[in-house]
């Protein structure tokens, strides 16, 4: 089943719907009306918003190559675009949605389930295409070095936001870990470094399922790569 193109394609379709809202709900274009979108760029600083924004492109990407194997005739396989990219922008989108679903979500109240955007942009998006990791992909082709690439998005983001708080006056920064105004650049080094790790140890995890193969009834982790005759194939 889960080399079932057909059934990839069917998931990836509702996958990108549902990230297509968590991008327009980030904008506020549904309270455009009330000035809000029109007011403020703000969404265009905080991480959860960018994170999603990686989400819809590399599942739109995913997506179209996928539609394109089906109408070629094709019923078996995996995904074999933007691999490095996708395994990258999981981590990233995991970090989001684990960080709200423990810290800054309270999924006790009812506030948490009746705000569409929190569900949708940390919630609903992020589950859908970590599980679509997690289902589809193929075993045995990430790299050893794919999780410290996968450092690269959160460095440039750090990098971004210290350039906003340079340029613009009174510049509001989304998180307090990156407040230099508050806790001192020594401060907001000493987040990023605890953050950088969090994210290592998170994309080794991944790493280490990629290698996990079942054979003869039994699940073995198996670090040499993937022959390039098997790729494509299903994996054993």
């Amino acid at each position: 089943m889960k080399d079932s193109l057909l059934t990839q394609m069917i998931y990836r379709i509702v996958l990108c719907c549902v990230s297509a809202l968590a991008v327009l709900l980030s904008f506020n274009v549904f309270y455009a009306g009330q000035g809000a979108f029109e007011a403020s760029w703000g969404f265009l600083k905080y991480y959860t918003n960018i994170s999603n924004y990686f989400v819809f492109v590399v599942s739109v990407i995913v997506l179209c190559d996928n539609v394109k194997r089906v109408r070629a005739g094709e019923t078996k396989g995996h995904n074999q675009k933007v691999r490095l990219l996708k395994f990258m922008t999981t981590v990233m989108i995991l970090v989001t949605f684990l960080v709200y679903a423990t810290l800054l979500g309270n999924p006790f109240t009812a506030a948490f389930w009746c705000d569409i955007g929190n569900l949708s942009y940390h919630v609903a998006a992020p589950v859908l295409f970590i599980l679509d990791f997690f289902l589809f992909d193929e075993h045995r082709t990430i790299n050893v070095f794919a999780p410290l690439w996968s450092l690269v998005i959160p460095l440039v983001y750090v990098g971004y936001i210290f350039v906003l708080g340079l340029v613009i006056p009174d510049f509001e920064y989304p998180y307090f870990f990156l407040d230099v105004r508050s806790i001192g650049y020594g401060g907001v080094l000493a987040w990023v470094l605890i953050l950088l790790v969090v994210f290592a140890v998170l994309a080794y995890l991944m790493w280490l399922y990629d290698k996990l193969v079942k054979r003869d009834g039994k699940w073995k982790l198996d670090f040499s790569p993937l022959p390039k005759k098997e790729k494509g194939k299903p994996a054993e």
